[in-house]
Order: structure tokens, then sequence, then C-alpha cells
């Protein structure tokens, strides 16, 4: 059974599950000169993320980067791209039928959308969200976009020209600065925002989770995950019905998270 139909039944017993992990693969950057590492997603066969080149919060001018491309079945980065204008690049989504990558920019131009060829990885042009984003994600079966909205503890739904679907928004849980929102990622059934418990860290009480709802907005439960306590978690996307998701401190890691019953 896939993931994402094994979480749907494990619900049926308990909204709160945990998520046991597998290291797939460590990335290695391509040049010194490239640190850090954001948002990502894959296409259903191979997964892009973005590396992050001489970011300086205080100029973001100076904020470059690349999107590795990584061949899952080989387990290893094929291509990367020229540097490129992402700003915080937080998150990326594949369109299926336009065969293209978009990437939620976030600050600080947080309405902006950069449109990248996956085969090229060259930026084919932009688009305007409604709202700041900090996450976005494509589902085909809706042709709608489920996006996390910058600076707060929320998110709503855009139609495939990127506008606002009925002007609502919904909230996320839990909704307090403790925890640092990440990416997103959604199947026909669920929409999964992963967190990182980022303040935190060395404390007890340190958990990271990745939030759940269905496509009307609603909170369905959690998964609890805990890689290591010093790894933060990026980025997330489902692959033929697995989750996968990139963490790490200061070398970005794919891992598989498998679904259980907690206890």
């Amino acid at each position: 059974m896939k993931n994402c139909e094994k979480i749907l039944e494990l619900f049926k017993v308990s909204d709160t599950l945990v998520a046991e992990h597998t290291e797939l693969l460590k990335v290695d950057y391509p040049d010194s000169v490239y640190y850090g590492f954001q948002g990502g997603c894959s296409d259903g066969e191979r997964y892009y993320y973005q590396v992050l080149m001489h970011y300086d919060r205080t100029d973001h001018t100076k904020i470059y980067s690349c999107i590795a491309k990584i061949d899952l079945d080989e387990k290893k980065v094929v291509q990367y791209s020229e540097p490129i204008h992402l700003d915080h690049g937080n998150d990326i989504t594949y369109h299926p039928i336009k065969k293209v990558l978009y990437i939620a920019n976030n600050q600080p131009n947080a309405t902006t959308i950069t449109v990248i060829d996956p085969v090229t990885l060259k930026v084919l042009g932009y688009e305007t969200s409604p709202v700041p984003l900090y996450a976005l994600e494509y589902n085909e079966k809706r042709d709608q976009y489920a996006a996390g909205i910058s600076k707060k503890y929320e998110f709503c739904f855009l139609d495939s020209d990127f506008k606002q679907i009925n002007e609502k928004t919904y909230r996320t849980l839990p909704c307090h600065d403790r925890y640092i929102k990440q990416g997103i990622c959604a199947d026909d059934n669920f929409i999964y925002f992963i967190i990182w418990d980022g303040k935190q860290r060395g404390q007890d009480d340190f958990q990271n989770l990745i939030t759940i709802y269905d496509w009307d907005g609603n909170y369905r439960g959690k998964l609890e995950f805990n890689v290591e306590s010093n790894q933060e978690p990026e980025n997330i996307s489902i692959v033929n019905g697995e989750i996968i998701a990139v963490c790490g401190k200061s070398q970005p890691i794919l891992y598989h998270f498998e679904p259980k019953l907690k206890g």
C-alpha cells in the first residue's frame, strides 16, 4: 500500500501518526560558493530542489540560486541550472499539463512565481499570485493550486489562472511562532504542510510535524517526525504515492517517510 493510501486508512483509527524515515541520498553542492537549500518538488520521476548561493539577508539583490535535478532511481544529481534570481525560493511545484516548474519566490517578492523549464532548467517567465506566497502545490485532478500565505498561518486555493477561489483562507495548525512553515505537497485526498520546530531545538518536546488538510480546507491530522534535532526539513513531495522530504543542516538529504500509528 502506498504511503498516501495508508494515511487515509490510518486516519480512521487516529488523527496523530508518526513518520519513520529512511535516508535515500545525500546531495553534494556543485561548487563551494553554494550553500543552503530551500524549495523542492517532483514530477513523479525526478526530484527538483533549489540550492542557494551567496545568500545575504541584508541585500536580496545578492541572492542567487540554482536548481538541482535528481534522478531518484539512480540516486544522483543529473543536472544543475545556471545561477538564477529566485529570492528565497521557498517552494516548487510541477504542472504536468504545462510541463513547467513553478517556484514560489517568497520574500522579498512574495507574489512572484518564477516559471522554469524542467528540461533546460532555464527561466521561461513569471506569473503573479493574488496573495503573497511561501508555498505552492498544483493538483491535476482539481486543476487548482493549494497556496501557503506568506507571513500568515493560513492557506488558500488558486484556480488554474492563479486567481483566488472564493476569496477564502483557511487556518494552518499549529498557528503560533514556535513553528517555522516550510514546503507543501498534495495528492487527490490531502494537502501536506511540512513544519520545523526550529525554535525548540534541544528541548524535550521538540517535534517536527507534517500537518494534513483536505481539499475543503479542513484539518484532518498530523504526522510527527524527527530526523535529527539539528536537521531542518525544507520541502516535501509525493512521488508515486510515497512521501519524500528534503532535510539537513550543512548538506541536503532526501528521506522517504513511512506513516505509522503512534505508540
